[in-house]
């Protein structure tokens, strides 16, 4: 009976003990309780910012969605381990950031922490991402000492461009007429659009400058209607050799579109 007795204990208080406290950042000198939706955004848990969404700038880390990138001697199943070390790494401590006061083309605050930019870069567990000014010293001495240590991301190769983001021309009406895919630079930390007049398929695999990307859009990237490819491995698509189960991804609770996804400029720049 008391064996019963502390086994039933054991699973009350699994069920109703203390919950893990909440990620923090120091938001513009204010405590501040975040929840980590991937490694480079987070949805506000209190203060004057409560229930908004942040993308950090500064930096992007791999899509957490699925498993989509690949190069080098990587398969898309490893790096998509690095995105979930991302996640977990962003959250295993606290960070010091300041609002920008803009946002991205989804609504999500932007928000820069650098000492967070320069410790992802440093494990190679992001990359740098600036779209119009180059990153801080500290930032790109830190991920150069990555690639030259074959950190992360880096272990198995490093592309001369890391693909961020892939659209298709008949994902929209372009004002040009033209898609564009967007790809940042190892080296110098800026990224760039690549203009495209292509559509892709879902699933497609799309290569450019010793990086690619599987083509995923949005609306199946969760769910019922999750793209064949995020559910398992077939025919090799994700190149692992063997079909291969992808654990089920749900929409993240704060409902960011794209997840992961690299912020393309304030609400100027299309999505």
């Amino acid at each position: 009976m008391s064996a019963f007795i502390g086994v039933a204990f054991a699973a009350v208080l699994g069920l109703f003990g203390p919950k893990t406290a909440p990620a923090t950042v120091q938001l513009d000198g204010v405590r501040t309780e975040v929840h980590w939706s991937d490694g480079d955004s987070f949805r506000i848990l209190s203060g004057r910012h409560r229930s908004g969404k942040a993308r950090l700038m500064g930096y992007n880390t791999l899509e957490s969605y699925g498993p989509v990138h690949s190069w080098g001697d990587w398969n898309a199943q490893e790096l998509y381990g690095i995105a979930k070390r991302a996640t977990g790494f962003a959250r295993s401590r606290s960070w010091t950031c300041v609002t920008s006061g803009q946002t991205d083309h989804y609504g999500r605050m932007l928000v820069r922490c650098d000492d967070l930019i320069v410790a992802m870069a440093g494990e190679g567990l992001g990359h740098l991402f600036e779209l119009d000014t180059p990153p801080k010293p500290a930032a790109l001495a830190a991920q150069k000492k990555a690639i030259a240590e074959k950190k992360g991301m880096w272990k198995k190769g490093t592309p001369a461009a890391v693909m961020t983001s892939l659209h298709s021309v008949d994902e929209k009406n372009w004002d040009d007429g033209k898609a564009y895919n967007r790809v940042a630079d190892p080296v110098t930390g800026m990224t760039r659009k690549v203009a495209h007049s292509q559509g892709y398929g879902a699933c497609e695999k799309v290569c450019m400058e010793g990086s690619c990307m599987l083509y995923v859009p949005f609306e199946q990237r969760y769910g019922q209607n999750r793209a064949v490819c995020l559910r398992h491995d077939p025919a090799g698509v994700l190149e692992t050799g063997k079909p291969t189960t992808v654990p089920k991804a749900e929409p993240p609770k704060d409902e960011d579109k794209g997840e992961g996804a690299a912020p393309e400029a304030p609400k100027k720049e299309a999505p």
